[in-house]
């Protein structure tokens, strides 16, 4: 995977919707203070995108596009859609399938 600068993340912002619960959220957090890290299979029309900070991980794309060296974050958490759990198990010797639970408090939007 190639590690993607932050003059072209904000076209990649679509493949993490805004607002997502849980560690999708981890995308929209790494966008905004721009601490983590953006990668992908190739610079131009990426077909996979990984977004990491620290331990944790968000996987989008074509599972299938994923090289071989994603295995370097096997210590990761990752939270992948359905379609990419045959290519995780493939990949590592031992998955630990976690359900996340999410509290959302309803606040009133702050004045701007």
């Amino acid at each position: 995977m190639l590690e993607l600068g932050p003059s072209g993340l904000s076209t990649l912002a679509r493949w993490v919707p805004a607002g997502a619960p849980g560690v999708a959220a981890l995308a929209e957090h790494v966008l905004t203070i721009g601490i983590g890290r953006w990668w992908a299979d190739r610079p131009v029309a990426p077909r996979v995108v990984d977004v990491s900070y620290g331990d944790r991980a968000v996987l989008r794309g074509d599972p299938h596009e994923l090289p071989s060296t994603f295995t370097s974050l096997a210590a990761s958490c990752f939270e992948v859609p359905e379609h990419f759990a045959p290519v995780i198990r493939a990949a590592f010797s031992q998955v630990e399938l976690r359900e996340w639970m999410v509290y959302v408090q309803e606040a009133p939007s702050l004045p701007g």
